[in-house]
């Protein structure tokens, strides 16, 4: 049953009509209509709205709460911890101070737009903004699903087009120089894994040394330490990141070397925390906090005289060192636990030039005209 009339204090259009939505019985008013005719029209979309369950009440929640009650109750669920808790800082760190403050119901395509354009502005990287708006476009379809909006606007923004960082690496006589260098430091054993086996800081850090096979010269990455450092996690990044690495023997007596003071140290530690771990910290045998060995990575290059890279940088060196020497890129692809070869193509192109030219020079050995 609805009611459609004039307010005797407004002189303005009202109506109000009992529905049902989602089982729960809901009295829908509306008020401030100039006239009669535009009161009814809106009677009449929105009971339309009712019978079609697409109607969307008004609702006072923000962006803030719904995103953080969404988080908790929704996300937690349906992704692995890391993610959450990258996700948790996107939310912390972007999404409530750009848009936290809003009603989910003033979103609107300029708004969304604008939050994308204020995050490239502020310099954040392509790749921040786009797994910043993906987190916002999975909250908001749960908030179409919970009936508060009816659109999602974030699905509408155009992103700042990608623009492909110049990779910074070692040349092969600097890669040699660092590790000379580092020879007697903490973290040689780090390094020397990270410029020799292509392996990421997280695979390193979760390296046991049952997963060493030392008669076989081979390492098998089964476990990663989580890049907070809070626990290890069983498998690798991908599928195909759980790889054999073959290692060379310079590499193996680095690694035995450590594997003695490893075995001196958990006998003079008590209490010892045996994770089976290659790099420990030296307080109890646990886990490395990850920054520990970042803040210690810099200054140890800033000491060596060499221009600094990013600790990942030295898994590009060591791929781009192979292909330099024309190791096959399958094989090398293979090492570094891509998924496919055309994902090592892409990351390494800054290498094709010169080895095009290699082979304009082999052609000319080849072919007598």
């Amino acid at each position: 049953m609805a009611s459609l009339f004039q307010s005797a204090q407004t002189k303005k259009w009202e109506f109000v009509f009992d529905c049902y939505v989602n089982g729960k019985r809901k009295q829908v008013r509306r008020r401030g209509y100039k006239t009669k005719r535009e009161a009814n029209d809106e009677l009449v979309r929105l009971q339309n709205e009712v019978q079609a369950v697409e109607y969307v009440g008004i609702s006072h929640k923000t962006v803030g709460e719904f995103m953080e009650y969404w988080l908790v109750n929704v996300r937690k669920h349906e992704c692995e911890e890391t993610s959450y808790y990258n996700n948790a800082l996107y939310l912390k760190n972007h999404i409530i101070p750009g848009l936290g403050k809003y009603k989910l119901q003033q979103l609107s395509p300029v708004l969304c737009q604008k939050f994308v354009n204020d995050m490239h502005q502020k310099g954040y990287a392509r790749n921040t903004i786009d797994r910043v708006c993906t987190l916002i476009k999975l909250a908001l379809d749960s908030a179409i699903d919970y009936k508060y909006i009816k659109v999602n606007h974030m699905r509408k923004v155009k992103l700042p087009k990608a623009q492909k960082k110049e990779m910074r690496i070692w040349t092969l006589s600097q890669a040699n120089h660092f590790l000379h260098f580092v020879k007697n430091k903490r973290y040689y054993c780090v390094y020397a894994l990270a410029l020799m086996t292509g392996m990421r800081q997280g695979e390193i850090l979760g390296l046991r040394w049952k997963d060493i096979n030392f008669d076989k010269k081979i390492i098998t990455v089964r476990q990663t330490l989580t890049h907070y450092g809070k626990c290890l996690k069983s498998g690798a990044k991908t599928t195909s990141s759980e790889r054999i690495i073959s290692l060379p023997d310079q590499l193996i007596s680095i690694l035995k070397k450590q594997q003695n003071e490893y075995m001196a140290f958990k006998l003079q530690v008590d209490p010892f925390i045996d994770l089976d771990l290659v790099v420990y910290n030296l307080k109890n045998g646990g886990s490395l906090f990850p920054a520990n060995l970042t803040k210690t990575y810099i200054k140890d290059v800033k000491q060596s005289g060499l221009p600094h890279i990013p600790f990942h940088s030295l898994r590009h060196t060591h791929a781009t060192m192979l292909i330099e020497k024309n190791v096959n890129v399958k094989v090398i692809s293979e090492r570094l636990g891509h998924s496919k070869i055309g994902v090592t193509l892409d990351v390494y192109s800054h290498v094709l030039p010169s080895m095009q030219q290699d082979v304009a020079h082999k052609l000319d050995e080849i072919i007598n005209l």
